[in-house]
């Protein structure tokens, strides 16, 4: 069960920032953010909000931390559509399918309605693309699980962390900017940490991302390494039904810019059998599963406790 201060959290970010698309919406939501962190106990000299992607990052606890636990604060826009996490396709395939329906609708329709007139042939692709890019200008109304569920997660870690000195000097919390936007805000902060400490390019980086609705655990990672082989054991031990997926095309999120760095993301089954995240950039994505993040959080903690020395 989801404790009450997750509880009384998420209900305050559903109510007064469900949507961080603007930059007006991030910054209320990050003076909410540091606030929540002060009333966990870190102090202001733990917190560093950076300019980085065109946006802003916060990180609270050391800059040199060797364990990142992470997520992105900031939410997509209305092309749900684009993303195709599709529910018989799944997020592979529907990702691979939608490109190509796109281009052969558009060729088909084109050539159907020239009639023989070259202007029409472009046109029409011409329009079907702008009303692709408008969908990026749109903001998604409802954004309980992409990725306010991350967001609740990193609280949820934090509040475990302070309990726990030795973690505590170890672990850094960050929440990334336009992660939608293509990862520009973990872009930044990795090539910040791997300027100013390059000695810690390896570390432990836990990301976040739709932790709110699913029965499957999905570890992601963009090469095999030991702490994605480690967590995946260790969350199968704990009664997960997991599934470990190398990747840099599907499942994209912060963790890709770190050689450490894994996902995890609660996903379904399809009807075919892929995995997928539902109802992400969409107006239906109005699922949090607080007892799933409360369940993954305490997990993770227990990790961090037993295999980090």
């Amino acid at each position: 069960m989801a404790n009450n201060r997750l509880s009384a959290l998420a209900a305050s970010f559903f109510a007064n920032f469900e949507t961080r698309f603007k930059r007006k919406e991030k910054d209320a939501f990050l003076e909410r953010c540091k606030a929540e962190f002060a009333e966990l106990g870190y102090m202001d000299s733990e917190v560093i909000i950076q300019k980085a992607g065109g946006g802003k990052n916060l990180m609270v606890g050391p800059p040199d931390a060797d364990i990142l636990i992470t997520a992105h604060y900031d939410t997509p826009a209305a092309n749900g559509l684009m993303l195709v996490a599709n529910p018989v396709l799944g997020q592979a395939l529907g990702t691979l399918a939608f490109p190509l329906v796109i281009l052969w609708l558009a060729g088909f329709l084109a050539g159907f309605l020239s009639v023989g007139n070259p202007f029409v042939s472009f046109l029409f692709p011409g329009i079907l693309i702008l009303l692709l890019i408008l969908g990026f200008t749109i903001k998604n109304k409802h954004n309980h699980n992409d990725n306010t569920s991350g967001v609740l997660g990193v609280f949820r870690m934090a509040e475990f962390v302070a309990s726990n000195p030795t973690l505590k000097d170890r672990c850094a919390f960050v929440l990334f900017d336009n992660e939608e936007w293509g990862l520009l805000g973990s872009s930044a902060f990795a090539k910040w940490r791997k300027k100013n400490y390059p000695q810690k390019k390896d570390s432990a980086v836990i990301n976040l991302d739709c932790i709110g609705y699913g029965d499957i655990l999905l570890l992601a990672a963009t090469k095999k390494h030991e702490d994605w082989h480690k967590m995946a054991a260790f969350f199968q031990n704990q009664g997960f039904k997991i599934a470990k997926k190398q990747s840099s095309l599907v499942f994209l999120s912060d963790h890709m810019h770190f050689a450490g760095g894994v996902m995890l993301s609660f996903a379904k089954k399809s009807r075919l059998g892929f995995l997928y995240l539902p109802n992400v950039h969409t107006r239906k994505d109005t699922v949090c599963d607080l007892d799933n993040i409360e369940r993954l959080s305490a997990s993770i903690f227990k990790y961090l406790c037993e295999t980090i020395r």
